[in-house]
């Protein structure tokens, strides 16, 4: 019997149809394991709630809850302590720690882009006041609206109060680049420091003025000892208050433009929420480039009809 066309290539054909298929699943479990890989990051601790002196909100994913001694602290997770509280204590694997002051708020690892993302920061300090101690070997850095810090080598404490900024340096050295105009980039060493008021160039000084010390958190001024080894094996979950309002986030959602771009996809799906959705509408100068979710593109120049809000499905 003789052989057709069809017969003589069935067998390549056969093997052509395998090895795509062996393709599509290497690149199916590639594409899963990076994901994997992903996600395992975005939920690994960053850090340890070790000591809570005072009230402490927790702003992770769609919800807010209470803080309490032992919870872990993620990438992204936004922590903010009340007027009247003491003191928030977050310790490392490392060793270091960050403590932070009354009416504080900060975010667990930032995701600026470029340079101010280069030294992968451990926090963004909004408001408030923090105190750094960085372990032997292991610098810190760390971004706020005013200016960013790495190379932070022992301790150093700084303030954002209002629209300026502080920093002092306790122990050891640290570079700081500032982002809004205040001056060329500076390295500062121990006891130095540097004040911003909002305009103009930052003032520094060889040593921090009285104010500064009178009205630096007390508790900043103690050496406390780790009690992380207090909490080992134990998994300490934070408890829910309430589904997150644009109240809840609005100071983040209003911060300077790096930290909104960087931000704007985890706010994302609250945008379905009735209620978050009209706060983004109403506040839209504060942070304008939610007009491209919110807002449909254009029909076109010569249209002259409102453009119509976007469906909160398409998001």
């Amino acid at each position: 019997m003789q052989s057709t066309d069809a017969d003589l290539f069935h067998p390549f054909s056969k093997r052509l149809v395998l090895a795509v298929g062996a393709l599509l699943l290497l690149a199916a479990g590639t594409a899963s394991a990076q994901n994997n890989a992903q996600n395992s990051v975005q939920s690994a601790p960053l850090g340890l709630v070790t000591l809570l002196d005072g009230e402490a909100d927790l702003l992770r994913d769609s919800g807010r809850y209470a803080l309490a001694e032992g919870v872990a602290l993620r990438r992204d997770d936004i922590i903010e302590t009340g007027a009247k509280g003491r003191l928030l204590l977050l310790e490392f694997s490392d060793g270091s720690s960050l403590a932070l002051g009354p009416a504080s708020k900060v975010q667990m690892g930032p995701r600026l882009a470029a340079e101010r993302g280069k030294f992968e920061p451990r926090i963004y300090l909004l408001q408030g006041w923090a105190k750094v101690t960085a372990a032997k070997g292991s610098p810190w850095a760390l971004n706020s609206g005013a200016f960013d810090v790495n190379g932070l080598t022992q301790a150093a404490v700084v303030a954002v109060l209002g629209n300026g900024a502080q920093i002092f340096v306790e122990a050891g050295e640290l570079n700081l680049l500032p982002t809004l105009g205040a001056g060329p980039p500076q390295r500062l060493g121990s006891a130095e420091f540097l004040a911003w008021s909002g305009v103009g160039k930052a003032e520094f000084t060889r040593r921090p003025p009285p104010s500064f010390a009178q009205n630096m958190p007390r508790a900043f001024q103690d050496k406390l000892p780790s009690r992380a080894a207090m909490f080992q094996g134990k998994d300490i979950k934070p408890k829910r208050l309430a589904d997150l309002a644009y109240a809840d986030v609005q100071p983040w959602l209003s911060a300077e433009a790096a930290l909104r771009k960087a931000n704007l996809p985890r706010w994302k799906p609250l945008a379905r929420l009735p209620e978050f959705r009209k706060g983004l509408l109403a506040g839209m100068k504060a942070h304008p480039e939610w007009a491209q979710v919110l807002l449909p593109a254009a029909a076109g120049p010569a249209s002259q009809a409102a453009p119509a809000l976007a469906s909160p499905a398409s998001y």
